[in-house]
Parts: C-alpha cells; structure tokens; sequence
C-alpha cells in the first residue's frame, strides 16, 4: 500500500467501521426485513454502475470516431472492472451485469421489485434522474443516497468518481451479513440462492481485484497533486457518510415494520 492510499485509508477509517458495525445488520432477523432491505438497497447497487460509466465516459474513449484517450494504464483498469461489473456471470452461466443479478435475487427472495423498476422504465423513456425518483415513490434515504450519487458525478472531476466508487463499495457488507443470509437459506431453502452467489462474486472481485484496481485507479488520477489528493480523500469519506445515512434510513423503516 503506498502512502497515499495509507493516508486514504486513515481519513475514512471511522466511517468504515461505523459502515462495518452498523445496527441495521442487527435487525435483519428474518426474510421479511431482508427484503426490505434489498428493496432501498438496489438504488445502491444500480448507482454503482453508474459512477463507473461516468468513469468510463471520462476516461476512455466512447465516441466514433475512435481516438486514444487518457492515460493507459488508466484506460485498462476502468474497461476491466467495467467488464467484470456490466458482464459477470450468472449462477447459470449466462452473462449478467451485477444490477441484472441482484434483480434475480430480489425476486428469488420475495422482495418488491416495482420501485425500481419503475425507476427504471422513468429513465429508458428520457425522464431525469430526480424526475424519476419522485415518480417512482422511493423512500427519502434512497433519494438522497441517490442524488449524492449524481452530485458527484455532476461535478466532473475523475479522482473525485473514482474515488467515490472505489471507497463506497460493496466491500462495506461485513462478514455477519454473509452469516446472516446463510442462515436465512438454511430457514428457507431455495429463496436466497442468488443473494448468497451474489455477495460471493462481490467478495471474490471486490477484495481480491477491483478493490485494487480501483485504489491504483484514484492514485495514478490524483497524480501526486496534494489538492487531487485532498478532494479525492473528501469524496472518498462523504461517500461512506451518504452510505451511512442510507443505512440509518433502512434501519428506521425496518425498526417501524
């Protein structure tokens, strides 16, 4: 780890662990508040994908004709982490972007769909981000989880994406939740199966490779410059606190079922 990833690393060690020990895992007792979750926390999942296509917007070369853009290694690292979030593998097989799975897993759990779906449908008919959120009546944690999402990528800069999307991952699910749907299979076999595979792909790439990647990504981006450096070390903790809010805010709407 070099010293600036060090220095990353220190800056946002409260909130990691405030992200890591957080209550609301405490309160997902049974499928029912499992769903629940999974319900706020695909707007997660699908806003994810979304910094990093605005990373790969910025930093590769999306038009035609086609030129060489940016930096190589810079290119390299975004295309192969797109490959492996938009064009994963299903249970089956089959190719599937990491939003497509959770999807399946959602439905497999019993969990509603519609919200986002709808969310969904809003944007493929050209209906804007905050435009679609309203109408899709998602609860204000989400909206506002959401709209941070967007603010950052509003603001343009690469090392600020970059680190956003590689500090407010999905590496900030801790062991205990693995634990948790484990127990949950066990309760009610067949109804967690894509969840379970889910969170083992994320484990597996998050940890062993995009994890990496994403932290060399925001380093060679900054480029030594101390103010890259300073604004990418700021996105990377408001991010973990806009996480934080989203989780007080499931938490909330679990404790009031």
């Amino acid at each position: 780890m070099t010293s600036f990833q060090k220095t990353t690393a220190a800056e946002i060690e409260t909130a990691r662990a405030a992200l890591l020990g957080h209550p609301l895992y405490a309160r997902l007792s049974t499928l029912g508040d499992l769903a629940q979750f999974m319900e706020c926390h695909v707007f997660a999942v699908w806003d994810f994908m979304s910094l990093l296509k605005a990373l790969q917007q910025r930093l590769t070369c999306v038009q035609v004709p086609w030129v060489p853009v940016g930096d190589n290694q810079v290119r390299r690292l975004v295309n192969e982490i797109v490959l492996g979030e938009e064009s994963d593998r299903a249970p089956d097989g089959t190719p599937s972007s990491h939003y497509e799975l959770y999807l399946q897993a959602m439905q497999e759990a019993g969990a509603d769909t519609t919200a986002v779906q709808g969310f969904i449908q809003q944007l493929q008919q050209g209906a804007g981000i905050f435009e679609a959120l309203a109408a899709s009546g998602v609860t204000d944690c989400v909206a506002e989880f959401v709209r941070h999402t967007f603010e950052v990528i509003a603001g343009g800069k690469p090392h600020v994406i970059a680190a956003a999307f590689t500090y407010g991952r999905e590496d900030l699910i801790p062991a205990m939740f693995h634990e948790l749907v484990a127990r949950l299979e066990a309760e009610f076999p067949g109804r967690l199966k894509i969840l379970r595979y889910y969170l083992d792909r994320h484990i597996q790439l998050d940890g062993d490779e995009h994890g990496e990647m994403g932290r060399t990504m925001v380093e060679l981006l900054c480029g030594g410059i101390p103010q890259r450096e300073a604004e990418a070390c700021a996105a990377a903790r408001e991010a973990l606190n806009a996480r934080l809010r989203l989780w007080d805010g499931i938490a909330a709407l679990i404790g009031s079922r």
